[in-house]
């Protein structure tokens, strides 16, 4: 029987918080011994048409994929794209998850994104015993959900969207209605300002695509839950909170340091307890948690001394042209979503260098504390690198990872982009990196580079095969054509 997804696609895209290395890096922080990533095996419940596992499948060719989902033309349309690419270690099948999911042993990953809140109560019980039955002994899955405090303020517009569109079911009146109404209230409100909790969610209804917004904010069912609600629901099928897939969002972040210490004398040593307080300071609409079998002992705490296991990056730009190393002065950094850090550390200001030079490449740990011990002439300190990279990335500024990122800095003489990334240039828009994030291209010049990107072409067949399509004097072609090598590469597409 044809469900709401077949009669309005839901678009899919590689979801990086998802992605089995990001899962096995808070794990290993967290004392777990997960399993190694190129042979992992991953189920993902709710798998649309395999945007978000096809990639994975296709970096980890020993591993095995397995998704689910009750969307007949979505399987349908991911399985043409895995035949086409020619993978065998992936499969998608057309399945209810009331109804059974194939006995196909234990599973090191298991991923359910947007989906538990958009479901009935009884295919969320359903959901959790898959994950307790179906997750390795050290594996880790991943729910996301909206939250409460912050999911009643998308409530509120969810009913007065849905009170406007009425019975109205085709997408473009139904999301025109929805967004009309949006408008309505937001010209009634003359004091909403350009910021605040108000304004981010009334940009979000209005810039989300449209099929998204269909079955996100005025789909059929609408369920937010608060941290415990979840957890509690989880414990109940012997599952227990590991971390947040994004570890920075269990940080206080910009909370008042004199707030911070009450809820900390509050919850004490209890980190959910402590999470559920910084739920309702941040008003929080949205989770994304990790979860493992209760038999684990976890520590309350990410473990410094893991950090040396694990492979360093970073995308944040230093302020400075140029880096001034003498103690004292103070240089700083920042990242995205507003994240960033100063300080005058002289092997903190190293490190952080030597991280965004090699963006989007990633550094060993031993690597790491080595060149900074020779940029600052300073003793090797294992544990105090260990500390600033574990510092560094609670606060966001910088990427931890279980493996070595699988892309390259620098434009090489013969560039080469993944035969995913070529095919899906020749296809549309939107095109996956080796960062498991998508890239869009809207500029067609710009597919067609990337679909030529196989190895077999320098910089002067490059221009020979664009040259007819640009129309542009041979030497801004070639600066064209290394301007956008150059983003492709900081972007994470290019793999040699």
């Amino acid at each position: 029987m044809p469900t709401q997804y077949d009669e309005v696609l839901y678009p899919n895209l590689p979801f990086g918080q998802t992605h089995p290395d990001r899962l096995a890096t808070l794990a290993i922080l967290f004392g777990m011994e997960p399993a190694s990533l190129p042979g992992c095996r991953v189920l993902e419940v709710g798998c649309g048409n395999g945007e978000n596992l096809i990639p994975m499948a296709f970096q980890y060719p020993a591993g095995e994929f397995l998704g689910i989902d009750a969307a007949d033309i979505a399987v349908r349309a991911g399985n043409q794209e895995i035949a086409g690419l020619g993978l065998t270690n992936i499969r998608l099948e057309h399945r209810d998850i009331m109804d059974g999911v194939p006995a196909a042993g234990t599973f090191d990953y298991v991923i359910a994104h947007g989906f538990y809140s958009w479901v009935p109560e009884p295919v969320r019980d359903r959901l959790l015993a898959i994950i307790q039955a179906s997750l390795a002994p050290q594996g880790v899955a991943f729910v996301s959900y909206n939250a409460l405090p912050g999911g009643r303020l998308r409530q509120m517009f969810r009913e007065m969207m849905l009170f406007h569109v009425g019975e109205t079911k085709e997408l473009a009146p139904r999301i025109h209605g929805a967004r009309e109404m949006v408008q309505w209230f937001t010209a009634c409100q003359a004091d909403l300002g350009g910021s605040g909790l108000l304004h981010s969610q009334v940009e979000s209804i209005m810039e989300r695509q449209p099929e998204v917004l269909y079955h996100d904010e005025v789909g059929q069912i609408y369920h937010p839950v608060y941290f415990q609600e979840f957890l509690a629901h989880a414990g109940r099928f012997g599952l227990q909170l590991l971390s947040e897939a994004n570890y920075h969002d269990t940080q206080p972040g910009k909370l008042p340091a004199a707030v911070v210490a009450q809820v900390d004398r509050v919850a004490g040593d209890n980190r959910i307890l402590r999470d559920q307080y910084f739920d309702f300071l941040k008003c929080r609409m949205f989770r994304q948690t990790l979860l493992c079998h209760q038999e684990i002992v976890l520590p309350a705490a990410a473990l410094v001394e893991r950090v040396p296991r694990l492979y360093a990056c970073s995308a944040a730009k230093p302020v400075s042209a140029r880096l001034d190393l003498r103690p004292g002065v103070a240089e700083e950094f920042r990242g995205g979503h507003g994240s960033g850090v100063t300080t005058a550390h002289p092997f903190t200001k190293a490190v952080m260098h030597l991280l965004c030079e090699a963006w989007p490449e990633t550094r060993s740990f031993a690597d790491l504390l080595a060149s900074a011990t020779q940029l600052t002439s300073e003793d090797a300190n294992p544990a105090g690198l260990a500390e600033i990279l574990l510092a560094t990335y609670s606060a966001g500024v910088i990427e931890l990872h279980a493996e070595p990122a699988q892309c390259v800095a620098q434009v090489s003489r013969f560039p080469v982009a993944t035969k995913l990334a070529r095919s899906q240039a020749r296809r549309g828009r939107l095109i996956a990196t080796m960062r498991h994030t998508t890239i869009e291209a809207r500029d067609e010049h710009v597919r067609l580079l990337i679909g030529l990107l196989d190895g077999e072409h320098d910089s002067a067949a490059l221009a020979r095969e664009l040259s007819p399509a640009l129309h542009l004097p041979e030497a801004d072609l070639a600066q064209a054509i290394q301007s956008h090598l150059e983003l492709l590469a900081n972007a994470g597409l290019l793999v040699g």
